[in-house]
């Protein structure tokens, strides 16, 4: 069974690769969060229609992320949904590191409104069944984001709450946030120049 969705979810991307045409957004994402239990890194770049990702997690009990290299296809004013291979490491504690390839697939929407801007992801790989999906409301005038995300794979889950705040008119935000399922506070700093 999941073999069989991977092969779709592959020949999918081949089938969009064929259709593809140019999707805009140059720029740069990296944010880290530290909290006692869990710590992640998220890195992404874009030119053009190209990206490139990154994304480690060190949870209690183990470690886990990935490097991916997708296409972006923009659907007018509605979304844009992103493609392409992936490779993703997991390795429990006191076990064996399991690398493997796949396919990731991604469908997003920034929307600019009259009190900032709404931003929703959802993001899915074959690589360990992982997932995340996002959803972030920006206030312009306080410079504040207030963010929920759900995600996980085959051995992690975690939901966490978050508040933003723009450094004055830098691509540099502070993050202090609470992770659910970990039960923890964290804080950390994100770059943002899309």
């Amino acid at each position: 069974m999941v073999d069989c969705l991977k092969l779709k979810v592959v020949a999918g991307i081949a089938l969009c690769v064929c259709l593809s045409q140019q999707a805009a957004a140059d720029g740069y994402f990296l944010q880290a969060d530290l909290g006692g239990q869990t710590q992640g890194l998220v890195a992404a770049s874009s030119t053009g229609a190209i990206s490139y990702g990154f994304n480690a997690v060190k949870y209690e009990g183990g470690r886990a992320g990935a490097i991916s290299v997708t296409h972006a296809w923009p659907l007018g004013d509605i979304a844009t949904i992103k493609a392409g291979p992936t490779i993703g490491f997991e390795r429990e504690d006191g076990q064996g590191t399991d690398i493997a390839g796949g396919a990731k697939a991604s469908i997003e929407r920034y929307s600019p409104s009259s009190f900032g801007a709404t931003y929703v992801l959802a993001d899915f790989s074959t690589v360990n069944d992982s997932w995340f999906l996002l959803t972030q409301a920006t206030f312009q005038a306080p410079g504040v984001s207030v963010e929920l995300s759900r995600g996980g794979s085959n051995s992690y889950h975690e939901t966490t709450v978050a508040l933003q705040k723009n450094l004055s008119d830098s691509p540099f935000k502070l993050r202090l946030g609470y992770k659910v399922s970990s039960e923890e506070l964290f804080a950390g700093i994100a770059v943002n120049t899309f």
